[in-house]
């Protein structure tokens, strides 16, 4: 019965190869003109039809991370909408249908192998996955936090700091081993980060086994180690403020590099936004570039009190944003060393849509990935045009 069943899958592949008119360069030419989500159907037709999505797929400007904007709403939080940029088709997409999880709390998101994460008082919830289809939940940990730093660390969940119950302390840190299933108190956050224990005031990214925190005002810089279950040696000594005017910055790691990125001047007037890239072992920081002052006043028209930004980045591209009011998102493509600034507009946002509560991730995503989603998962999508401006 296996066998017939083979034969006949086979017979139905070689049928499809022959009314296919397309073949070889021409057909990728073609599959080259769609967006990538819509690849999926198109990956099924026949098996050149495949080899074809899969040799588009490799070329370096389909490879750019996505970045997915969840919008909650804030008096009913079970309602969360999602839309992701793919900057290699320049569209925006809308995710509908059934949610892979419940929403039962404020989502979080951290840079940290781009975790999207749930927290209450009886329980812990997070997804890593481009799309996030799967979650995990956990019994929630011992100490009761509102707003800790959160990074999943290989197959450690850590959360740090965010307690603000008068009887508990604001410094602790707390590890989940999956091997031997609970939580247990680690080491506290370095005495440096007392006045800025939360995740609001920290920037948080991951890098092999450890979990990297810095203050966004003052610049300290503290590191965990997972392993060892410490922090390093002198931690919040070292300040990174590569140039003396930074008031306010932010960073995360694209592959293998720390980037690091500022704003200048002082918040009632900010001068520039600068991006460095930090080497790891010396933390001696390299300028990559400013934003194009052109670009600069455009964000600066979305707050003119431009007090921070939001980050979010993967492999060698970086998104920044106002979480706030994202209207327009900025972004960074460091592929081949090359440094492109663009900007993209958030077409779906309205007055009503903006009363929201913003989350954002960013992740490369594969053709798996949609296939998981929207093949064999319950997902739909629909898609829109980008409105995309790129400054050389």
């Amino acid at each position: 019965m296996a066998g017939e069943t083979s034969r006949s899958e086979n017979q139905q592949q070689e049928k499809a190869e022959e009314e296919t008119p397309f073949r070889g360069d021409l057909l990728v030419d073609i599959i080259s003109c769609l967006p990538t989500i819509h690849l999926v159907p198109s990956s099924y037709v026949s098996r050149s039809w495949e080899h074809a999505v899969i040799s588009c797929l490799r070329d370096p400007s389909r490879a750019k991370p996505w970045l997915v904007v969840h919008m909650q709403n804030r008096r009913n939080l079970s309602l969360v909408m999602s839309r992701a940029y793919d900057p290699g088709s320049n569209v925006w997409i809308e995710f509908t249908g059934p949610s892979p999880t419940t929403y039962t709390s404020s989502l979080r998101s951290s840079c940290s192998n781009n975790t999207l994460y749930m927290l209450t008082p009886s329980k812990f919830s997070f997804s890593t996955d481009p799309l996030h289809e799967k979650w995990h939940e956990f019994a929630a940990p011992r100490i009761w936090r509102t707003d800790p730093a959160v990074s999943i660390v290989g197959s450690y969940p850590v959360v740090a700091g965010g307690a603000y119950d008068f009887e508990k302390d604001p410094l602790a840190v707390e590890i989940y081993d999956m091997a031997s299933p609970g939580w247990s108190m680690c080491q506290p956050l370095p005495v440096a980060l007392r006045n800025s224990a939360a995740a609001s005031w920290l920037s948080v990214d991951v890098q092999d086994h450890k979990m990297y925190l810095l203050d966004k005002q003052s610049g300290k810089l503290c590191w965990f180690d997972t392993n060892a279950k410490i922090w390093s040696e002198g931690s919040g000594t070292l300040t990174l403020h590569p140039d003396p005017s930074i008031y306010f910055s932010v960073f995360g790691f694209a592959g293998e590099r720390l980037i690091l990125v500022g704003l200048m001047g002082d918040s009632e007037n900010a001068k520039s936004l600068g991006i460095w890239e930090v080497n790891c072992n010396g933390f001696d920081s390299k300028e990559i570039g400013k934003m194009p002052p052109v670009m600069f006043e455009k964000l600066k028209n979305v707050n003119p009190i431009l007090s921070s930004i939001d980050i979010s980045l993967a492999e060698n591209f970086v998104y920044i944003y106002d979480s706030s009011n994202p209207r327009d998102i900025f972004f960074l493509d460091l592929t081949a060393g090359a440094c492109e600034w663009g900007s993209v507009r958030s077409s779906f946002l309205n007055d009503r849509v903006l009363m929201n509560m913003f989350t954002f991730t960013c992740s490369k995503v594969g053709l798996s990935d949609l296939r998981k989603a929207f093949t064999f998962g319950s997902r739909r999508f629909s898609v829109q045009s980008a409105e995309k401006n790129v400054f050389k």
